[in-house]
């Protein structure tokens, strides 16, 4: 079926507001408000760009005095199952279990419980002599536990150390939850020097707003304070309308842009040089550094764009070669996350989130990222590094009898997961592109026996792939056609058809796209499921970025201008869809506004998924890589 329109004209001028709008303005800000700008001695806050500076005479006695910082964008502290004002009204079966049965029933559970999880947002570049505060109102004995850093009991005052903060959202799960946040800041002590307090701090985004008070250090009386504002008025931007060529290009100069710019800082971080996986617009923040897995596609589009004339250095901010070294740094990074403890069931593969290595999705990486790294610099660490994995797949296969693999192994559990799921098909593009680079059978052999073992496990007699295999079951369970996962198993079996095309992988691709393909919106864009509407479940924009770029690359492999044709309208939905509205963070970037919006929670809420730009990116380059779009 064939949907008349999707939920998109949202995105059209701009974004939702804020989260104070979309929610309601909190007692927390009102407070924070009331507090910061109470007093009558007021200074002024001068802008330079991302950094921040005053100067205020200071008539005490003080040799010093503490600095108070306050984002606008705790004015609303969101919870993890915050209830989006954008989700559906009416209940039916289009809008149960989107996902997998009993999914939304555990949120209610949560919400329902004593227990809560918020995310504090710090967009300020913090000084090691920095400490995040939260004063709480208090009602009974609990806990709280900041960062996964542990339980603690909780205080009227919470005094958070510089090496627990990170940037951008922060996770406080307070317990219970009877006991709420009054106020959220950073604070610092600065000298009084010849009766005078100067300071300067950078700020994580150009449109930082909020407000600054300033202490004495030993009483905590209030001194002086100022509010931040910020009225820059952003350039109109647009790339113009229908495909050409010359749009192409300039929508992957911003979806670089916007990538490049989703970069952890913090120079103490796990994860510093890696990316922000969400940039939640209601909630002014981005979310989720950990997933190691999505740079590969990012380090891909980098080393695309800087190879493709015509990319706009301006809009990007560097040069091509520093992009080319942005995807080498992205490289480096993610080699340093290989388990490489011989004693650790993970030996062998990439952590690849917070708390798993999945060998999988780790191969993903070695596909996306690792390979065309290797190509671009010859360095036969990507090589190495992506043999460990494959060798380590091999071992699980052999444990399980060609049946089935785990999915990943949680560090924090110690164990491996009793599930795989159908998205296990991401591990193919990692075996093929080393069979490729090195033309070891042994990587053919094992693309192949990967493929197989995924085919017996998951396929339907209609072609289609159930969604999660058992294994103390030894079966798989139902389809749940999820738009964006069946284009990792068509990614898969598209590379494992290259590296074996006697095997018949490509045919089940056809299938797949095919059926996905009768369900394109007369827009171009994709449900999230397309055996539903995406009214009920939104559209899928993971799943629209992906599906591009497929489309093209079946094109190559059989002739048939029925795939080009789609795949040419879903890119010309992506750039009509690219978002240039008046947050500065978000530009260039896609917005989600779906079930999946998060991935799996702020469900219906407007968010930015990194790996959904650069798989739109990365689309671009493909159609540009056709002959009727290179460069004249």
């Amino acid at each position: 079926m064939a949907y008349k329109e999707s939920r998109r004209h949202f995105i059209k001028k701009s974004a939702v507001a804020t989260a104070g709008l979309s929610l309601g303005i909190s007692t927390l800000s009102v407070a924070c408000r009331d507090k910061v700008l109470g007093g009558e001695n007021t200074f002024k806050v001068i802008r330079n760009g991302r950094s921040l500076s005053f100067k205020l005479p200071v008539n005490l006695d003080i040799s010093q005095v503490e600095v108070r910082l306050f984002s606008k964008a705790n004015e609303y502290i969101f919870e993890y199952d915050d209830v989006s004002p954008n989700a559906p009204k009416v209940q039916n079966e289009q809008t149960k279990d989107v996902w997998m049965a009993g999914f939304d029933e555990q949120a209610d559970i949560r919400r329902n419980s004593g227990r809560e999880q918020r995310f504090p947002t710090v967009d300020i570049a913090m000084n090691p002599d920095m400490e995040a505060i939260i004063e709480m109102n208090v009602k009974e004995q609990g806990i709280y536990d900041f960062n996964d850093t542990g339980e603690n009991p909780v205080a009227a005052e919470i005094r958070i150390p510089y090496e627990k903060v990170e940037y951008w959202g922060n996770s406080l799960i307070l317990d219970p939850k009877t006991n709420s946040i009054a106020h959220f800041y950073l604070s610092t002590k600065v000298e009084v020097a010849d009766s005078k307090v100067s300071y300067q701090f950078d700020v994580l985004r150009d449109d930082w707003v909020g407000a600054v008070s300033i202490h004495q250090v030993d009483t905590g009386e209030f001194i002086a304070s100022a509010e931040v504002t910020w009225d820059g008025t952003l350039p109109k931007v647009s790339t113009g309308s229908g495909v050409s060529r010359e749009r192409m290009v300039a929508a992957l100069s911003w979806a670089t842009h916007y990538v490049l710019d989703c970069e952890d800082t913090k120079s103490d971080s796990a994860t510093k040089g890696g990316e922000y996986l969400l940039y939640d617009l209601s909630a002014k923040t981005r979310l989720r550094p950990a997933w190691a897995w999505a740079w590969g596609p990012s380090a891909k589009m980098f080393l695309e764009a800087a190879a493709l004339d015509g990319v706009d250095t301006e809009v990007t901010g560097l040069s091509q070669e520093a992009l080319k070294q942005r995807a080498i740094e992205i490289g480096n990074i993610t080699l340093d996350r290989l388990v490489t403890d011989p004693s650790s069931p993970a030996y062998g593969i990439v952590k690849t989130s917070a708390t798993e290595a999945s060998t999988v999705d780790a191969l993903f990486l070695v596909g996306w990222g690792w390979m065309p790294l290797y190509r671009a610099t010859g360095d036969q660490r990507y090589i190495d590094a992506g043999r460990k994995v494959a060798e380590k797949l091999n071992l699980l296969m052999d444990e399980h009898d060609d049946v089935w693999i785990p999915q990943a192994y949680e560090f924090h559990k110690k164990e491996w997961k009793t599930i795989m799921s159908f998205e296990s098909s991401m591990g193919l593009p990692g075996l093929a592109a080393l069979y490729f680079e090195t033309g070891d059978d042994y990587f053919k052999k094992t693309t192949i026996r990967l493929a197989d073992l995924l085919i017996r496990a998951f396929e339907k007699e209609d072609g289609m792939w159930g969604v999660f295999f058992y294994g103390d079951k030894k079966k798989s369970g139902p389809v749940n056609y999820w738009t964006k996962a069946f284009g990792y198993i068509a990614d898969g079996l598209i590379e494992a058809h290259r590296v074996a095309p006697e095997q018949g992988y490509l045919k089940k691709v056809q299938v797949i796209a095919d059926a996905i393909m009768e369900t394109q919106a007369a827009d171009g864009s994709f449900s999230v499921r397309f055996d539903r509407d995406p009214e009920f479940v939104g559209v899928g924009e993971k799943a629209t970025t992906l599906w591009a770029g497929l489309y093209i690359r079946i094109y190559k492999l059989t002739g048939d201008k029925k795939y080009y044709d789609v795949g040419m309208k879903t890119l010309e939905w992506c750039m009509d869809n690219q978002y240039f509205g008046e947050d500065p963070a978000a530009r260039g970037g896609i917005i989600s506004r779906s079930w999946p919006s998060g991935i799996n929670f702020r469900h219906w809420f407007d968010v930015v998924v990194t790996y959904s730009v650069s798989f739109f990116g990365n689309s671009l380059a493909e159609a540009l890589s056709l002959d009727e779009w290179k460069k004249p």
